[in-house]
């Protein structure tokens, strides 16, 4: 193996890309093998981006809410075909908007039920947590917004479109958050730090950073400018939070890039953690990584990934390769995972026993058109010598 060319890669990035810090690693048949950093968590304080850096997960949080639905699917205590209300029963008599001959549209009962595996792969048109019925729910509760009470105000939303018949990237994780919840008993975060957190021994996971450890968080820059070592501002920029108490399954999470490579890697060994732990079944990540697009979902979800997304079709949760010729891709058909708004990226490929996390904090650059040079590199770099 030779990360040279990988590793200079990464290094560029500062400089060529405006990116102030980056951190990635790879594990390959089941062993770590690669893990580098470059740049800055901290600019002004000249702060390196490593290890024991924080960041925001952003939508490759989606990736553990997923996998967090697939364990109470293993156990029995939900379907992934179960309509929603039969556990959120504000659910039960939804509306969505109906496309009409002559252009408009119209808002009518929905004839389909929502179900778990609709949330999953993104055909349940949930729309966003943007509506008076959220806001009011927020205020009621003194600001807090616990997660289960804003997803039941959010079923009064219309739909975009009938369940199942389109792919819309949206809200739906985060109404799996709220699932996790009822079905578990605990909060949504309690949930994931008891069973998929702790047992792949992940530490710094969590839907909020302790006071002590934000000196090593990694500050959010958009629209850095290497040259000056400035950005057009610095912090959040989303809603992740509409309350105080609100964890969001599609976007909420921290991480670090030594965290999570643990979950990638767990599921590129088909569930089975390097700490020895089991997460998922064999056949529930086969299920996980297998296209649940038809032809109309499908071609909504390639107008919404755009290059980046090209050969790849829509898993449980996760992109999932299907055409890797189409992609450019070295990896193999089936690899999958997700990344996030701010430039995160997991590569889970158990064909060819590789997995692999990279992250950034920069919300001005467009990260998805690296993505795949990354992950080529990668791959590249396990047959030079």
């Amino acid at each position: 193996m030779n990360f040279s060319k990988l590793t200079a890669y990464l290094d560029s990035f500062y400089a060529e890309k405006n990116i102030p810090g980056v951190g990635c690693a790879v594990y390959y048949r089941h062993k770590p093998v690669y893990e580098h950093y470059a740049g800055y968590s901290n600019v002004e304080k000249g702060v390196a981006f490593g290890p024991r850096t924080i960041f925001h997960l952003y939508s490759a949080t989606k990736i553990s809410t997923c996998t967090a639905i697939l364990q109470l699917c293993e156990s029995g205590k939900l379907g992934l075909d179960d309509p929603v209300s039969r556990y959120i029963p504000e659910y039960a008599d939804l509306t969505a908007l109906c496309d009409l001959p002559d252009g408009r549209q119209e808002i009518r009962p929905a004839v389909t039920p929502l179900t778990v595996r609709h949330l999953l792969s993104m055909q349940g048109g949930v729309g966003g947590l943007d509506t008076d019925a959220v806001e009011r729910a927020i205020q009621d509760t003194g600001g807090k917004g616990p997660t289960l009470t804003l997803i039941r105000a959010l079923a009064g939303r219309p739909l975009f479109f009938e369940p199942g018949s389109h792919f819309r990237y949206s809200s739906c994780h985060d109404v799996l958050g709220g699932l996790v919840e009822v079905v578990s008993g605990k909060r949504f975060g309690a949930y994931l730090k008891e069973h998929v957190f702790d047992p792949l021994g992940m530490g710094d996971t969590a839907f909020s950073v302790k006071p002590e450890d934000e000196p090593r968080t990694a500050l959010i820059y958009n629209g850095f400018d290497a040259k000056t070592g400035r950005a057009a501002s610095v912090g959040e920029t989303y809603r992740l939070n509409p309350g105080t108490e609100y964890e969001s399954g599609g976007g909420g999470l921290f991480s670090t890039v030594s965290d999570y490579i643990l979950l990638t890697e767990a599921l590129c060994n088909f569930g089975l953690g390097a700490s020895g732990a089991r997460i998922l079944k064999k056949e529930t990540v086969e299920l996980m990584r297998t296209n649940q697009l038809g032809e109309v979902s499908q071609k909504d979800f390639t107008e919404f990934g755009g290059t980046s997304k090209t050969g790849y079709g829509y898993g449980l949760g996760v992109r999932v390769l299907v055409n890797r010729e189409k992609n450019n891709a070295l990896s193999a058909n089936g690899e999958f995972g997700w990344d996030g708004a701010r430039g995160c990226y997991a590569v889970i490929d158990p064909d060819s026993e590789l997995a692999l996390f990279y992250a950034q904090q920069e919300g001005g650059s467009q990260w998805w058109f690296w993505h795949g040079t990354v992950r080529n590199y990668a791959y590249a770099s396990l047959w030079q010598d």
